[in-house]
């Protein structure tokens, strides 16, 4: 967790198909490249993905396994699992947030391990702007916390300010999304300064965060209604998962679902840290720096 030293030194030198420029003050931030770009840096090189993700997406796992099974031993409300299991998801999230925005910037990751997981200043610091700005969207779930199942059958004034809400966090996460890179790369920032840089850019970088996003989010959003399909009916038959056939498959379909989750993550933080190059005067320390901190 020393990041100070980690955060230079470790790695390959940075891959300049991944940090060159990516379009760097070009002007407009051209959405259909910064698309195929965002992919490239992604799938490219899926070995650094599964360095990065594999132990958030394995604790995640986990923390999902035993909120399901305390809901089921205790028979818990169905809701209470998000209670539970919400707060380490965060955790978990935050910490692939962190190292892939910091992959996708620099060029290289922070550990020689062969998987990495880091939890310290920058990733709290991450955490706590991603809590403010997030209030919006966690006030629109509040009926779903509350409700569960009956949310559809609230009057229309309750879901109208539902999607007001929603779509005032996407407004303030956008406007405000570079916090996120700068936190990341150990950047002076603000909310003042994120919101300004950000300028005139709002929705190129909403269409091309939406855009690049939309064949993982159906695929994520299929596999999550799988899932939700077939648990009452595992539950019915009085067995586990792990000993029921058709609980085989939930199992498989909640680990893809999962794997696609963070992937879609990593798409849009590769989206976003395009952008930021472009609309900023950062740049990633040149090779000499990077020895010379490290020696």
């Amino acid at each position: 967790m020393n990041q100070e030293n980690n955060s230079t030194i470790s790695g390959p030198r940075p891959a300049k198909d991944i940090t060159d420029n990516l379009y760097a003050r070009t002007g407009k931030l051209p959405v259909w490249r910064t698309i195929v770009r965002a992919w490239a840096i992604v799938f490219r090189r899926l070995n650094i993905f599964v360095a990065l993700a594999a132990i958030p997406m394995a604790l995640t796992w986990l923390i999902q396994f035993i909120g399901a099974d305390l809901v089921e031993s205790w028979h818990l409300p169905g809701r209470v699992r998000i209670v539970i299991e919400e707060p380490f998801r965060w955790v978990f999230w935050t910490v692939f947030s962190v190292a892939w925005h910091r992959y996708a910037l620099l060029g290289h990751r922070d550990s020689r391990r062969m998987f990495q997981f880091q939890l310290g200043t920058r990733e709290i610091k991450f955490m706590a702007y991603a809590s403010v700005l997030a209030v919006p969207l966690l006030l629109a779930r509040v009926p779903l916390l509350y409700f569960g199942d009956q949310v559809p059958e609230l009057p229309l004034p309750y879901l109208i300010l539902m999607l007001v809400l929603v779509i005032t966090g996407i407004t303030v996460g956008i406007r405000f999304s570079f916090v996120f890179p700068s936190v990341s790369v150990e950047r002076k920032t603000g909310l003042k300064q994120a919101w300004g840089e950000t300028s005139g850019s709002g929705w190129r970088i909403f269409w091309a965060s939406f855009l690049a996003s939309i064949p993982l989010g159906v695929l994520d959003r299929l596999a999550r209604e799988l899932v939700l399909m077939m648990e009452p009916i595992v539950t019915r038959t009085g067995q586990s998962a792990w000993e029921n056939p058709l609980g085989h498959w939930m199992i498989g379909l909640s680990i893809a679902q999962l794997i696609l989750t963070f992937f879609f993550t990593a798409v849009l933080v590769s989206v976003l840290c395009i952008a930021f190059r472009r609309q900023t005067e950062w740049e990633p320390p040149s090779e000499s720096t990077t020895e010379k901190s490290g020696g």
